[in-house]
């Protein structure tokens, strides 16, 4: 098919499926304190603005003052770590007409001071996130409060009056007066606290985020009772005036931290507390200010979450989330899906050894895996009859198990006669490498005079670096793995994760298991996987390109899988971009990121799936790894949300339902290229059925076109989509990652 015509599906897509840059703008401006990015919910907000014409228009020329700030200043301004400067300009904007609600002066000195407080706002906001860049704790509305502080403080008069025209706030004695208390905090949110601007606040937060919303209920509800509280003990305490903030802080800081199942609630529990003993504080030092309806308590407790969090080892606990331009259940899916294919950081090692071994003691073992050195793994051969181990894996060469620089190394010790151990020398001879991953490794009881590199050295995956012998506390040869947290010698051992492996329970069976990153027990059978030169050359070779798809389908598809009818024609673009990556999108349909890895081919990011095709596709080949042979298989979690209403209700509560645990999808290698048939096929099936979900799906993929034909196999009928057009195109396509998922970390 020529691109031209491609070309008109192409731009047609992008204008269906991303709003307008200014809606986008728009959004980003004034959702962005709500973690907010669809521009559909927040124009929501900008509707609950219209209830006086001086906010929007305020708010749109601090929007245009951000944007000549950005465009000046070159600043990359979306809802992530750097994305404060237009939000900060908007809502300063929006002080500034708060500020002057009952100021009588001209209109042309009130834009004046929204020109210079939003200008103030967007380069503090600028400033900050420049010098948090490194830091785990995000810019937040900082710039927009100092800015607006300083309003406050020339214009003391404005502010007493604007105070005293918003305060019409009755005291709540049922619940009636308690929902609109609730309603009214949320309005302060956007400096209007009415009960119908409320109510336009929480169904934009709805719709985007239900877990937003009922975290931020939950802490309003806290700070609510602290206030109630304070009150009762004689504190002259507004905290209706400051009850925002309860509101806000618990808000972003469960859509900032991933915490399984219930301790979500119990922060934000404690958020909305701590952000009323803050606001307490703030209103003892300057009473009957107008300073209580800025978010500084909140930002505050932000921050003091965030950074008690950070000092956690690891962040293995409660993890940042680095992808707030999605809702936090997308979110949470993405990272539980990526924490279970590659762990929580762990480093990734490879089996160290040639040839195939056994785990012989894996993690808590019970010979001398224990206590601080648990985390370890040692490597025997396979016993072939009766368990002689004695001389099985002797001399066998021992390789590099990640990149780094040598640590440290000892290579005189004597090996010991098979029985008897050196208890005066516990790791006999070593090699500790320092791993550009983080951490060390330490291989140990090394052939005494093998060891071929010195501290300094620098190895990369594979290296040679000695011999299995039987130095040490080590009774047979045998070879021992551990990642450490420090340098010396028996220093306490941490979590690591073989990567990229093939696998057996038993002598018997065949080594057909695939695993990405697997911490296997005692008594697997392990071996590193071998490239497939005809899969690894499949693989690499995806052209960028324009291709037409068409739909087929039999008997009954369910109404989630029915985007296509029978017989119409699907254009799929295929991009790189500057990192190499493959991006399969269409028209409306989202768009499939894929990444050639130092293991597989698999899929790293899906955007807003709408189309049939991408999903199947998706399902069908989360991973493929270079190892792919026929009857290798590997299991992998689904690789996509659920969507539609379903997405809704469901993925809220998947984190106490599933905890960790996401479907699974088992998928096997069913064909390689072979003369007259140059593609390889992969079947995926659900582990478990689920309603809607097809029970098989097989694809098949082509050396240079990639996926040319994907079968899905439900209850009452099949879809197949099958490539019938395919023009190569432009090798490189210029376009910006959006997610920063920390997907591409150093892998093994």
């Amino acid at each position: 098919m020529a691109a031209a015509p491609y070309d008109r599906y192409a731009r047609f897509g992008r204008v269906i499926s991303s709003p307008p840059a200014l809606a986008r703008s728009l959004a980003v401006a004034l959702g962005g304190t709500f973690l907010i990015t669809s521009p559909w919910n927040a124009g929501i907000l900008w509707l609950a603005l219209l209830r006086d014409i001086r906010f929007p228009l305020l708010a749109f020329a601090g929007l245009l003052v951000a944007d000549i700030i950005t465009w000046l200043l070159r600043i990359d301004d979306t809802v992530g770590r750097s994305g404060a400067v237009r939000s900060n300009a908007v809502f300063a904007a929006l002080a500034i007409a708060w500020l002057t609600t009952a100021a009588p002066q001209a209109l042309e000195l009130k834009i004046g001071v929204t020109i210079a407080a939003s200008v103030g706002a967007s380069l503090i906001a600028a400033a900050l996130a420049w010098f948090l860049r490194n830091t785990a704790l995000p810019p937040l509305q900082w710039g927009y409060c100092i800015a607006a502080a300083i309003a406050f403080t020339l214009f003391p008069l404005w502010a007493q009056g604007a105070l005293q025209a918003t305060l019409d706030w009755p005291y709540p004695v049922d619940a009636i007066g308690w929902l609109q208390s609730l309603l009214r905090s949320l309005g302060m949110l956007l400096f209007m606290p009415r009960p119908e601007i409320g109510a336009l606040v929480l169904l934009a937060i709805l719709l985007w985020s239900p877990t937003m919303l009922v975290t931020g209920i939950l802490g309003w509800i806290a700070g609510v009772s602290v206030g109630l509280f304070l009150q009762g003990l004689g504190l002259r305490y507004l905290w209706l005036l400051a009850a925002h903030n309860y509101f806000l802080a618990a808000m972003i800081l469960a859509s900032s931290i991933f915490m399984p199942g219930w301790a979500r609630p119990v922060v934000c529990i404690c958020a909305g507390a701590s952000a009323a003993i803050v606001s307490a504080y703030f209103q003892y030092l300057l009473p009957g200010s107008a300073y209580a309806f800025l978010p500084v308590p909140a930002a505050l407790t932000v921050w003091i979450g965030i950074g008690a969090v950070s000092l956690g080892e690891n962040l293995t606990s409660f993890p940042l989330n680095t992808t707030p331009d999605v809702s936090p259940e997308i979110s949470w899916w993405n990272w539980t899906n990526w924490q279970q294919r590659f762990g929580h950081g762990e480093p990734l090692l490879i089996v160290p050894v040639a040839g195939t071994v056994q785990i012989r003691q894996g993690f808590d073992g019970q010979l001398s895996h224990s206590g601080q050195w648990r985390h370890a793994l040692d490597f025997q051969r396979p016993a072939a009859g009766a368990a002689d181990y004695g001389n099985a894996i002797w001399g066998a060469p021992v390789y590099a198990p990640a990149s780094g620089y040598v640590e440290s190394v000892r290579n005189h010790i004597a090996d010991n006669p098979v029985g008897v151990s050196n208890f005066a020398e516990n790791w006999g001879n070593y090699v500790i490498i320092r791993l550009d991953q983080g951490s060390w490794a330490m291989l140990a009881h090394l052939r005494q005079g093998t060891i071929t590199v010195g501290a300094g050295a620098r190895v990369d995956i594979g290296t040679y670096v000695g011999q299995v012998g039987n130095s040490g506390r080590s009774p047979t040869p045998h070879l021992h793995l551990q990642a450490q947290v420090g340098p010396e010698p028996g220093a306490r051992t941490k979590p690591f994760r073989l990567a990229n492996y093939l696998s057996a329970a038993d002598t018997a069976s065949q080594l057909l298991r695939w695993t990405p990153a697997g911490v296997p027990v005692t008594g697997t059978i392990v071996a590193a996987a071998p490239v497939n030169p005809k899969a690894h050359a499949t693989l690499t070779a995806f052209a960028p390109g324009a291709a037409l798809w068409q739909a087929e389908t039999t008997g009954s598809i369910p109404l989630k899988f029915r985007g296509t009818r029978s017989g119409a024609a699907v254009p799929v673009r295929i991009a790189l971009d500057e990192a190499g990556r493959h991006m399969f999108s269409t028209p409306g349909g989202g768009t499939l990121i894929t990444l050639i890895d130092a293991d597989a081919w698999r899929l790293l990011e899906v955007r807003n799936l709408n189309s049939s095709l991408l999903r199947l596709l998706a399902l069908a080949a989360p991973s493929v790894p270079y190892a792919a042979d026929k009857g290798i298989y590997w299991q992998e979690p689904i690789p996509i949300p659920p969507w539609g209403l379903q997405a809704w209700w469901l993925l809220p509560m998947l984190p106490f339902i599933k905890r960790s645990s996401l479907p699974q999808l088992r998928c096997h290698c069913t064909g390689t290229p072979e003369p007259g048939h140059d593609v390889l096929t992969v079947e995926s099936e659900l582990m478990e059925p689920m309603r809607g979900m097809p029970a098989r799906i097989v694809c098949e993929i082509d050396r240079v076109r990639g996926p040319v034909k994907v079968q899905a196999t439900f209850d009452k009928g099949t879809l197949t989509y099958s490539m019938f057009s395919f023009e190569p195109g432009f090798p490189f396509e210029r376009r910006r990652s959006e997610s920063g998922f920390p997907f591409e970390r150093a892998r093994s």
